[in-house]
């Protein structure tokens, strides 16, 4: 099929864990993995340590890859996307496993749009959606907040926020650095109510996975300390 399309912009996902890609590799997937030269990436080591793995026989050194993240200007993002050539396919990738969720992908994508670019997202995993997936809170009304505050007064603020009755039912997510897993770990059980739902998605598909919803006050009597992994949060009042 994608034959009859040329210069495809293909959205590639990455392996969030150890065991991500035993679970979604297929021989299409990496057929259309062969055809890519141009790359788009958040961290091109991540991108060439992944090709190298799929051991496809594609050299990496022959690859032309734009490193990209939410740091950079879109002014430089736009001249490296135009600087390829049209009927040539661009495979887009995302430390956060899918691109454009929790990613800022989105500008490739908006580009692609503006230059009927036809786009073609590839099936893979996602922190954000293996979390909500297994928390058991709503998958019919949720945000995703991104980063979780850092100062305490931020925290307050927002928790509030989320407690206001325009949010209720709704299932909150958001992401930390994994240096920061136990201090929000300490803050989410100081500032949220006793019977406030919360779920931990801890070292998604890695070899601590680990996913647990329960109230605040039960997390409370199970109190433990994490270290430096990584966690998706969800939130349900």
């Amino acid at each position: 099929m994608t034959e009859k399309l040329p210069g495809l912009v293909y959205l590639v996902p990455l392996p969030i864990g150890d065991d991500s890609l035993i679970q979604y590799r297929t021989e299409f997937a990496d057929q259309e993995i062969k055809k890519i030269k141009y790359w788009i990436a958040e961290n091109a080591r991540t991108l060439r340590r992944y090709i190298s793995s799929l051991k496809l026989d594609i050299v990496i050194d022959e690859l032309e890859i734009f490193e990209h993240n939410h740091r950079g200007k879109e002014i430089d993002l736009i001249k490296d996307l135009n600087s390829i050539p049209k009927n040539e396919p661009i495979g887009v990738v995302s430390e956060a496993g899918l691109p454009c969720i929790a990613d800022p992908g989105h500008r490739v994508v908006l580009w692609a749009h503006r230059n009927d670019r036809i786009l073609f997202p590839m099936v893979g995993p996602n922190a954000v959606i293996t979390a909500l997936q297994a928390s058991g809170l709503s998958g019919q009304k949720f945000i995703f907040h991104g980063y979780s505050p850092v100062k305490e007064g931020e925290w307050k603020a927002w928790i509030q926020t989320l407690q206001n009755g325009l949010w209720r039912g709704y299932a909150h997510s958001f992401i930390e650095t994994p240096y920061r897993t136990d201090k929000t770990f300490s803050t989410l059980l100081r500032l949220l109510p006793q019977e406030t739902s919360l779920t931990m998605a801890v070292d998604l598909h890695g070899t601590r996975h680990y996913i647990k919803t329960q109230s605040v006050k039960n997390w409370k009597m199970n109190k433990k300390t994490w270290g430096k992994v990584p966690v998706t949060w969800v939130i349900g009042f």
